[in-house]
């Protein structure tokens, strides 16, 4: 219904037509935004450094490499664990849980509802292991990445301190649910290992230089300053540079207290929500902890840098390397600016012999291995999936309000390449985790999601990303097939009316193309791998594809016009 213009009757005509015109038109929706294609994954520029490394700092004759590695927790590195502690200094308390495993820890006090006197003071302990470089490494440079979720208004700060003794993070306490009493040996605000051992003083709490029973030393690692809206704390020292240095060398975890500054401390309202390695699901990495580090080592005894620039989708294997008694293999990318991000990975052999690949993010331990050489791999794409297998990753929480874990939904969305979306449960696995198993059916970039409602205010997760590659020729050969099967079971199709397959036709043609050489194109195993092209081709297109294409000229229009 339009708008009442009884009220205009005075108006001229001409007038009375144009302001209609006007409030009919102010009436009218705006038009849906225009929902753009995500941008293509971008091609990854920049520097691969290889290096083998002996035994000790005498055992190299090669030009020294800087490398630049990062350790996350995700599947190819479950070295880390946070724990949440919570009570007062004097060691009383309002919960005395063991909290490891959660998805945010918390350092600062509580704003409101006082017990006992006092608000609850919150900090983090973080514990670092399986941190691995060659002997007599040199660290040129360590920093700390922690992701921020939420603080209050008003600016903090926030430092790092080593923590002297060691202790166990947990499960969750008796229940393994967080929220109950640790059980024996493990920590929580008041005992580094409960039963066994307290702290010096409660919360990780005497910093001290002389006394025998000092949780910390007197000073500080490093120390971060934030404001609100700021989503990263960075940590970054000689400090900590030297004390990462030592923990390495030896062998030994990295153990570090987060903690406001004592002033802080004392004010309400100043706690920081900070993301833990256990946020979000095992593969989407994007707001857990970093821990950077350059390094370098005298023990190298093969050193090689390659630039590198190459097309998204793509993998290139590097010469491959003789071994004589290394003990470690590094590989490291240092990204050009708008580089995308590489997957590494490494194999060996000896005799007829060849590995798997494995993941060369972090140096690869050689010994046992009993490889005669090894090679490198840098495939242009982030956590690539053989097309055909399942993408899996799962979700641990325990911070379960609404419903028994077994009871809750956790919902993962995939988007496909070509814009397809797919929805699928995560089932309940038990121990508060979910787990999905998903296999895609296209070559490219997929996104995905997950969305779960385990308190009043429902969640959905940061977009991750994963790629589906095709690196075996026979499994360019099958995916062939069960494109061929699809096709045959989905109706009727025409070049004047497309299949939505037509390029995952493309993708996959390029990806088997780019495993043939001129000679097994040209042998029995080419031309089978042709001939399924040829029949992929007429499924999409309903007709015959001529064993040869006639090469006749185009007729242009003015040489058919006549005189």
């Amino acid at each position: 219904m339009g708008p009442d213009l009884r009220y205009l009757e005075a108006v001229p005509g001409v007038f009375l037509v144009l302001i209609a015109v006007l409030l009919v038109a102010c009436e009218r929706p705006e038009p849906p935004p225009i929902e753009l294609a995500p941008p293509p994954p971008p091609s990854v520029r920049g520097t691969l450094r290889i290096g083998s490394y002996g035994p000790d700092a005498t055992s190299g004759n090669a030009p020294p490499l800087v490398h630049h590695q990062q350790w996350v927790r995700g599947p190819g590195y479950q070295g880390v664990e946070d724990n949440d502690l919570r009570g007062f200094l004097d060691g009383r308390f309002i919960y005395g849980w063991n909290q490891p495993g959660q998805i945010h820890s918390r350092v600062g006090r509580r704003p409101t509802k006082p017990r006992f006197g006092e608000t609850e003071l919150f900090r983090t302990l973080q514990r670092w292991d399986a941190v691995a470089l060659p002997s007599a490494a040199r660290l040129l440079e360590a920093s700390l990445v922690i992701g921020v979720e939420a603080g209050p208004e008003r600016p903090l700060d926030v430092l790092l301190y080593a923590v002297n003794p060691d202790w166990n993070p947990g499960e969750g306490g008796t229940q393994r649910d967080n929220t109950s009493p640790p059980r024996a040996g493990e920590v929580w605000w008041n005992e580094v290992a409960h039963g066994e051992r307290p702290w010096a003083l409660p919360g990780v709490g005497l910093a001290s230089d002389h006394h025998a029973l000092a949780d910390t030393p007197s000073m500080a690692l490093a120390e971060a300053h934030w404001e609100p809206d700021q989503t990263l704390l960075r940590f970054e020292s000689e400090a900590l540079r030297a004390y990462a240095e030592q923990r390495i060398r030896k062998g030994e975890s990295l153990r570090i207290l987060v903690k406001l500054s004592d002033t802080l401390e004392d004010e309400a309202g100043t706690i920081l929500f900070l993301y833990t390695a256990n946020h979000g699901d095992l593969r989407n990495l994007a707001r857990r902890p970093i821990l950077s580090l350059v390094w370098t080592a005298q023990s190298a005894r093969v050193a090689e840098q390659h630039r590198v620039h190459l097309e998204a989708g793509r993998a290139v294997t590097f010469p491959r390397i003789r071994l004589a008694g290394e003990t470690r293999l590094a590989a490291s990318f240092e990204a050009a600016v708008g580089s995308g991000r590489p997957t590494l990975q490494v194999r060996g052999g000896r005799g007829d012999g060849v590995s798997e690949w494995i993941s060369a993010e972090h140096p690869v331990e050689l010994l046992g291995r009993g490889w005669d050489w090894a090679e490198v791999r840098l495939l242009a794409a982030r956590d690539p999936i053989e097309l055909g297998s399942p993408f899996e990753t799962s979700l641990h929480d325990t911070w379960v309000r609404t419903a028994a874990p077994d009871q809750q939904q956790v919902v993962f969305e995939f988007e496909a390449p070509r814009g397809e979306r797919f929805e699928v449960l995560a089932p309940y696995r038990g121990n508060y985790t979910w787990q999905v198993a998903f296999i895609p059916d296209e070559i490219g970039r997929w996104r995905y999601r997950f969305r779960e409602s385990f308190l009043k205010r429902a969640f959905e997760s940061e977009e991750g990303v994963f790629d589906v590659v095709v690196l075996d020729r026979e499994n360019a050969r099958r995916q062939l097939l069960e494109l061929a099967s699809r096709l045959r079971e989905g109706g009727a199709t025409s070049d004047e009316a497309p299949s939505p397959w037509v390029e995952s036709f493309w993708r996959l043609e390029r990806a088997g193309m780019g495993l043939e050489t001129p000679e097994s194109f040209a042998s029995p195993s080419g031309r089978e791998f042709f001939e399924l092209l040829t029949e992929v081709r007429e499924l999409l297109s309903q007709r015959r594809v001529p064993d040869v294409l006639n090469a006749t000229p185009m007729k242009r229009d003015w040489e058919s016009q006549a005189p």
